[in-house]
């Protein structure tokens, strides 16, 4: 069953939950946690996830959600929870089979119209086993707020030279293209920004660490260009 997404479904992603080596990286975290009285990041971003989302809200967290010894706060999350499989979650995403609140999206869901000839265009470009064997290449496109857009954990059309996800990367981009997508709704960048109008990055540190219900990231969004 498709987890269905409404202008009331929470978003956020890049919790990284009990990764060390983040919070020496993204130095916002640490700094926000201690200001608030905490010593513990993970403690300080569970307690304002449960602040900002009711047991019976919907959530969507767009990629790395969890590494080895932080998979306890995940117990500890209100909501009907989704993860979209992140670049760091591919290993790592089937302990939450054990959680019933967490449901896993892996591959392609296109909640729209025209999705079968979308995936045959696709498809025809790359192969169809292709797509459908790419770990790394997750997003689900849907129709929403008067927008078409696409969740996924990379950014469109923003990468390094020589990034090592670039085929998953591309045609990612080129689904975008297909779908007629208006706004990419992504994380993986963390606190920085693409210079792209239609992307909008719900990494923890653009959110304040604290989830945000897709029609207030539309909101932003409109406000930030001027919509």
């Amino acid at each position: 069953m498709d987890f269905i997404i409404n202008e009331n479904t929470f978003l956020i992603s890049d919790s990284h939950f009990g990764h060390k080596a983040v919070l020496q990286r993204e130095p916002s975290r640490l700094k926000s946690a201690r200001a608030n009285g905490y010593d513990d990041f993970y403690a300080f971003h569970r307690d304002l996830w449960n602040k900002a989302v009711g047991k019976k809200d919907r959530i969507l967290h767009l990629g790395d959600l969890c590494y080895p010894g932080g998979f306890h706060y995940l117990k500890e999350l209100l909501g009907k929870k989704q993860l979209l499989v992140g670049n760091n979650d591919v290993t790592r995403f089937t302990k939450l089979k054990t959680l019933k609140s967490w449901q896993v999206q892996r591959g392609l869901n296109l909640q729209i119209p025209n999705a079968k000839a979308i995936r045959k265009k696709l498809y025809e470009k790359y192969g169809k086993m292709m797509i459908k064997d790419d770990v790394y290449l997750n997003a689900i496109i849907a129709d929403c707020g008067g927008e078409r857009i696409m969740f996924s954990h990379f950014p469109v059309f923003h990468r390094k030279a020589h990034d090592r996800f670039a085929k998953s990367r591309e045609s990612l981009d080129t689904l975008f293209a297909l779908a007629d997508c208006s706004l990419n709704i992504h994380g993986h960048i963390h606190s920085r920004d693409t210079n792209y109008s239609f992307c909008f990055n719900v990494s923890c540190e653009r959110l304040g660490f604290e989830p945000k219900t897709l029609g207030e990231i539309l909101r932003l969004w409109r406000e930030k260009n001027r919509i």
